[in-house]
């Protein structure tokens, strides 16, 4: 075991420790008035079982990030949000602004089950980067809801590692109670390793008691950055236009219909980094339109419904500007379609001595894949096709003195086709979980679940050859069999307040879990000439590859999420430790990101109008890879990012943000080049309302 990783785990062992202290001291101390500024676990989540509640009581690893937090940290891109999350990490390339979620060291091909306002994000492109990703403006996050495992396996198809859930911003986070009309404005400024800027602007109405929306304006312009060396990294800059409008309707008591469209446009040029492969310009655009509707009552406990249908849509065109092979000029598109819909609805029985929720729902959702490359091979390694995926399931939680059970069924199946090729199956996956709540403030779970993922349409239907230099050929594989991962986990969770002074709370969640994945899906080389690397220099000849069912995979792990705040200061810690192996070749897996640990803290100053806080973040090395993985090691690093957040009025705040204040030239695992090294921001945002 090397050094820095002894740190890692002697760090998050002593934390742990020292903050759970804090915990058992206070377990006789009764509960304080709400403070100020709310705790991240004491957020509401809706991701571990589609009904609201705290993330700290649910039964489950779950982790918020609120607009609060979101807009504080001036993200440029979300992985600066998530990856301060334990056991999520993003692979996000410099030339590319998709990202792509890694849960528990599973990710790509719908692995990680993504939603943003409920619609799915199923955008897939194959290539050197990432086999699965979307694309999303933070500017528009109002939250972030992440559940990990396949504990959410309500969600159907493809949470085999995890649920990620965004939603954007309400009319209710600009509108004031009383308010009919009100704009708010933000802007910021990025300079150092990297310059540019990006800014919002939204607008929200009232016109009456029953009707309320928004209708907002995003624009982000950032030139190529350099990384703590000073090297300039190429096509890391990027241009985005986005817009958000919403219309939510009260039509009655208890009801809410809520209407949302989002569109945005990305441009940036990139190429795969070797002076022969061609380089294009990119224009992605994307759309989400999204119907909700919302039926709760508490004078009817039998009913608390919830309805959405979505329509999404990625289009990726594409341009060639340089490079050999294809024509200068040559045009080709990839444009994933994705519709679907789901209801739910939870019925609330009160047993006497007991109290009983039971929800059951169905789902459906359809991807349609369509690409055109005419002088090359892109729509043959991305091939046109269809999958349909549906569902249903019952769940049942039931509280009894001390206890929590709960027993959910989940049934899906799906169907693929395109060309002459076609799939289908289904499955029932089980889930159940027993919770004890042996003092107040302490609560203890084990959960055994089941999670289920379809073939995507490229892993199936994949085919044509590789483009030189490369010399190898891609083959369709129709008999893929569906992942199933088998998960068990044990967590705590710990809630006390009033611990060192009047007012003050601690919130934890640790977990130990192993997830075992049957029927793993992985790429190989069939029958191969000369033996295949990476990187790949043109070593490979007369190989065939394709997707298989090659593995039994186990990934094990521990992850600790704490929060101590006191008003006046305040500490969080977050950090994860995975390992995952390939059993049917005794071999590491190379989709396992290095143990992490984020430490946190800061002061509050003038009634805590003024927070000022610094952010420490410590990564492993990487290099348990198998032979001839196709990724690159990366090495241990450690980053400082300041930060203050004043609240100058009650509608104006101003943000300062120091991300890496070291300079570190560093490179994070499964990135394609160098993170940038010293940057700073200063921003506003200011509301005005009528």
């Amino acid at each position: 075991m090397n050094s820095h990783a002894a740190l890692l785990r002697a760090s998050v062992s002593v934390a742990a420790i020292a903050l759970w202290s804090l915990g058992a001291h206070a377990q006789s101390q009764p509960a304080p008035a709400s403070a100020a500024t709310p705790i991240a676990l004491d957020e509401i989540t809706v991701t571990a079982s589609k009904q609201e509640e705290r993330a700290i009581d649910a039964l489950a690893s779950v982790s918020v990030m609120t607009r609060n937090e979101i807009r504080s940290q001036q993200p440029q891109r979300l992985g600066t949000l998530l990856n301060q999350m334990p056991s999520v990490s993003t692979q996000e390339n410099p030339n590319d602004p998709a990202t792509a979620i890694n849960i528990r060291g599973l990710q790509d091909f719908g692995r990680v089950a993504v939603t943003i306002d409920g619609a799915r994000q199923n955008f897939q492109r194959s290539g050197h980067n990432a086999n699965g990703a979307f694309f999303l403006d933070p500017s528009f996050v109002r939250v972030i809801d992440v559940t990990r495992g396949p504990v959410a396996n309500v969600y159907g198809s493809g949470a085999i590692g995890g649920v990620v859930s965004f939603e954007t911003v309400d009319p209710k986070d600009i509108l004031r109670p009383g308010e009919r009309a009100a704009v708010e404005i933000g802007g910021t400024g990025v300079f150092a390793r990297q310059s540019g800027a990006f800014g919002n602007a939204i607008g929200a109405f009232r016109p009456n008691d029953v009707v309320e929306g928004l209708v907002g304006l995003s624009f982000r312009s950032l030139n190529p950055y350099r990384d703590g060396g000073g090297t300039k990294i190429a096509d890391s800059g990027q241009d985005l236009v986005s817009g958000l409008g919403k219309i939510v309707i009260t039509p009655g008591e208890g009801q809410e219909l809520k209407l949302g469209g989002q569109y945005q446009r990305y441009d940036f040029s990139n190429g795969v980094g070797t002076s022969t492969a061609p380089r294009r310009d990119n224009e992605v655009t994307t759309q989400n339109y999204t119907a909700r509707y919302s039926f709760s009552r508490p004078d009817i406990p039998w009913l608390n419904l919830n309805i959405s249908a979505y329509s999404t849509s990625t289009d990726t065109d594409q341009t060639q500007i340089s490079g050999t092979g294809a024509a200068l000029g040559a045009k080709r598109y990839f444009k994933v379609e994705t519709n679907g819909f789901d209801i739910h609805n939870t019925m609330k029985f009160d047993l006497g001595a007991a109290a009983l929720n039971l929800s059951y729902g169905a789902d459906w959702f359809e991807d349609r894949v369509r690409t055109s490359d005419p002088v090359g091979n892109g729509d043959e390694t991305t091939p046109s096709g269809k999958r349909s995926v549906y569902g249903g399931f019952v769940q049942s939680h039931v509280k009894y003195s001390i206890f929590d059970l709960i027993g959910a069924l989940r049934y899906d199946a799906y169907e693929l086709s395109g060309g002459r090729t076609s799939s289908d199956g289904n499955r029932i996956s089980p889930k159940l979980t027993l919770g004890v709540t042996p003092l107040q403030g302490l609560q203890v779970y084990g959960t055994y679940a089941e999670g289920y993922r379809a073939p995507s349409v490229t892993e199936t239907l994949v085919d044509g050859p590789h483009p030189a230099p490369a010399s190898f050929i891609f083959r369709p594989n129709p008999n893929l069999k569906p992942e199933v991962g088998k998960t068990l986990e044990a967590g705590v969770n710990l809630k006390y307040d009033n611990i060192l002074s009047e007012g003050d709370r601690f919130r934890g969640k640790l977990a130990v879990y192993r997830n075992d994945v049957k029927n793993y899906i992985d790429g190989v080389f069939v029958d191969p000439g000369a033996p295949c690397g990476a990187p790949v220099p043109g070593a490979c000849n007369d190989a065939f590859f394709t997707y298989e069912n090659v593995a039994k995979a186990r990934i094990t792990g521990f992850e600790a999420e704490l929060g101590y705040d006191a008003k006046r200061w305040f500490m969080t810690l977050a950090g994860s430790t995975t390992r995952g192996d390939n059993r049917t070749l005794n071999q590491p897996l190379q989709s396992i990101y290095p143990d992490k640990l984020i430490l946190s803290s800061g002061l509050r100053f003038f009634e805590e109008k003024l927070t000022v806080g610094a952010r420490l973040t410590l990564v492993d090395d990487q290099k348990r890879l198998p032979p001839g993985a196709q990724v690159i090691a990366s090495k241990a690093y450690a980053l400082v990012d300041l930060y203050a957040d004043y609240k100058i009025t009650p509608d104006a705040r101003a943000y300062v943000t120091l991300e890496n204040v070291g300079d570190v030239r560093y490179r994070r695992y499964r990135d394609g080049d160098n993170s940038p090294g010293f940057v700073g921001k200063i921003g506003f945002s200011t509301r005005f309302g009528t």
